[in-house]
């Protein structure tokens, strides 16, 4: 009897001390910016309406930003006045999508939404080029032909159904 005590304190404390260690690794990489819930477009981070993935309209125009900031050098004040414009065409897009699940549209609620997302996106453009000089510009257009590569590429990746 007193074996069978011992086995079972053994066995309670070699699982405490498993979940112990699982506990620390996750406050490691919480202390580290690694988790998923803290990191923009994570699984935990839910935008204004959106789903697990999306982006917030603010986190989505810091992004674009960032990956437009690789081909164009931006004057000081740009960002912000970018930043506006991003974040105003995002909370279009935003509400435009409320409760709003693209695959459970019919193909011409679709459409017609594929339709106003081009619109949203041509005004942005539109304002962009505003506030960009005629080199910045260039570097802008340079931004937008590797965008559109890359989503040829990954349209190309998905399997087909």
């Amino acid at each position: 009897m007193y074996r069978l005590g011992l086995m079972v304190v053994a066995a309670w404390l070699i699982v405490l001390a498993g979940c112990g260690r699982f506990g620390q690794s996750n406050n490691q990489s919480n202390e580290q910016g690694n988790s998923q819930n803290e990191r923009p477009g994570g699984r935990g981070n839910f935008g204004p309406g959106g789903g697990p993935g999306q982006f917030s309209p603010e986190d989505m125009a810091r992004r674009q930003i960032e990956m437009i900031g690789e081909f164009v050098t931006f004057t000081e004040g740009q960002e912000e006045k970018l930043m506006e414009v991003f974040k105003k065409s995002g909370e279009k897009m935003t509400e435009m999508r409320q409760g709003k699940s693209f695959r459970d549209m019919s193909d011409e609620e679709r459409q017609e939404m594929r339709s106003k997302m081009e619109t949203i996106n041509a005004e942005r453009d539109k304002e962009i080029k505003a506030l960009l000089s005629e080199e910045q510009q260039k570097q802008y257009e340079d931004y937008l032909k590797e965008m559109q590569q890359r989503r040829s590429e990954r349209m190309q990746q998905r399997p087909q159904n």
